[in-house]
């Protein structure tokens, strides 16, 4: 029986020891009482599990706390899943084991998220610290704090076809829509990009306007391989989703928005030489009915597979 207003926190970890009791921590201290704690040390290399059973030990009797720990690693989405399956809170969030929750945020976001109880999620705004150790909010703000765009959320389906637009981290989930919805595609390499998209064709999303996360950038993050040169992980399902979102569309405008997506990530994918995941993407274009000469160009490039990814790892460096 689902438990009114309590919230789990997954945090699943990898690696991270440099920053996972902070992490953990974040959690302890948030202001909403409402919470338990589960945290995954997934087949670790460093000393993650070790810092991971000391916090544990100190902080239990403040928190509702679950420790897991793999030899080796699961993989992500079904890891998720397993735990998805028996928890039985109203409300779920996906944490790294890298990232900081604010003292305010599920307070915050849950706030929201009772106001429009058939939300599939809401997500905030976020701080992200990158390795030069640089601070940004993740949507522009101008000098006192306030937003420079509003985030328009009544074509929210479409727009996360087309971009990027949520912080994932800052996201709590609805958990029986997303139990219903089936949870993480265990096919995937990652989530995000397709639980929002999947989410949101069938359900309102709410954004409360806080900043609650602290998004470190780095190289030892998943994102940091989206667009790895020859054997990106990522690019793959990404392709998938791209072909998912095909057969869910429904108006010519959510078309138009996968054809902006796919041109988007055919461009990364052919400067990172992934070649196989280029191809798969020329495919779904053809199929879409793409012919403008910035598709046609990639075709070529795509079939005579040119390879300046040495250039592309200058350019992003």
């Amino acid at each position: 029986m689902e438990s009114t207003g309590l919230v789990t926190i997954i945090c699943i970890a990898f690696n991270h020891e440099e920053w996972i009791e902070e992490t953990l921590e974040s959690v302890l201290r948030q202001d909403y009482y409402q919470k338990e704690l589960i945290v995954v040390d997934n087949g670790s290399t460093d000393g993650t599990a070790e810092k991971i059973k000391n916090w544990v030990n100190r902080s239990s009797e403040h928190l509702p706390v679950e420790a897991i720990f793999y030899e080796e690693m699961q993989p992500y989405c079904q890891l998720f899943n397993q735990i998805l399956s028996r928890i039985n809170s109203q409300y779920v969030v996906d944490l790294s084991g890298d990232d900081v929750l604010y003292p305010d945020h599920l307070q915050s976001s849950i706030s929201e998220l009772k106001m429009v109880p058939y939300a599939g999620f809401v997500f905030s705004d976020a701080y992200v610290l990158d390795q030069m150790g640089e601070v940004t909010t993740f949507y522009k703000r101008n000098l006192s704090g306030d937003l420079i765009e509003e985030i328009e959320l009544s074509n929210i389906y479409e727009t996360l076809i087309q971009k990027n637009l949520i912080c994932s981290p800052t996201v709590v989930f609805n958990t029986t829509i997303l139990r219903r919805e089936g949870g993480y595609d265990e096919s995937l390499y990652y989530e995000d990009f397709d639980i929002q998209v999947r989410l949101s064709r069938n359900h309102p999303v709410v954004f409360s306007n806080h900043i609650g996360v602290l998004k470190r950038k780095h190289n030892k993050s998943m994102s940091a391989g989206q667009y790895q040169s020859y054997h990106s992980k990522m690019l793959p399902s990404t392709v998938k989703v791209c072909s998912k979102i095909l057969g869910m569309n429904i108006y010519p405008e959510e078309n138009q928005a996968l054809k902006r997506r796919i041109l988007y990530e055919l461009k990364h994918s052919l400067w990172s030489a992934n070649f196989d995941s280029a191809k798969d993407l020329v495919d779904l274009g053809n199929e879409l009915g793409i012919k403008n000469l910035r598709f046609l160009f990639y075709k070529l490039w795509a079939s005579l597979r040119w390879d300046i990814s040495w250039l592309y790892m200058k350019l992003t460096d």
